[in-house]
């Protein structure tokens, strides 16, 4: 994200490197699974290190913030619990009891919310501090209101009615 493309997004700090931390919990009583990664924290700039096999952390993500979501943004900031929102997708065949993967990052209710209807698993952690007012301030600088629809006629025109009998 650059400073010059989108006014008031330099104060997310770090929003081009972030890292995200995953941490296998035991799952009991589940047939089919022992454990489960759970997300569980974020930190941007200097990545944390993983200590142990039981923790993993994924880095080189990027939250870019788009002028046409606004309105996703502004609902977001406007929610009692502002997110950055993760798509997950599973392990891979290669490393069947490893963590997720993320696809991508965003701070759209709109879009985590098409993520979802889409099938995908979709994470939410709260948003760090100070992000909230910047993205607040970028959404209502590129707001646009919705284009009214013209008053176009649904129905192709008879004619006029008076020339018709019963009409």
């Amino acid at each position: 994200m650059s400073e010059a493309t989108h006014p008031g997004a330099q104060a997310l700090a770090g929003a081009d490197r972030l890292a995200v931390c995953f941490v296998r919990q035991a799952v009991v009583g589940n047939p089919w699974i022992d454990h489960r990664w759970a997300l569980v924290g974020l930190a941007f700039g200097e990545v944390p290190a993983a200590d142990g096999p039981d923790r993993i952390v994924i880095s080189g993500l990027r939250l870019e913030l788009h002028g046409e979501e606004a309105e996703g943004y502004y609902m977001n900031v406007c929610a009692d619990e502002p997110s950055l929102f993760f798509m997950l997708r599973p392990a891979d065949d290669a490393q069947p009891d490893g963590p997720p993967t993320v696809a991508a990052v965003s701070a759209n209710f709109y879009e985590a919310a098409r993520w979802m209807d889409a099938g995908e698993s979709v994470e939410r952690l709260p948003l760090p501090d100070g992000w909230r007012d910047e993205i607040e301030a970028f959404a209502r600088a590129h707001w646009r209101e919705p284009e009214k629809k013209r008053g176009k006629r649904r129905y192709a025109a008879t004619g006029d009615n008076r020339d018709r009998p019963g009409h």
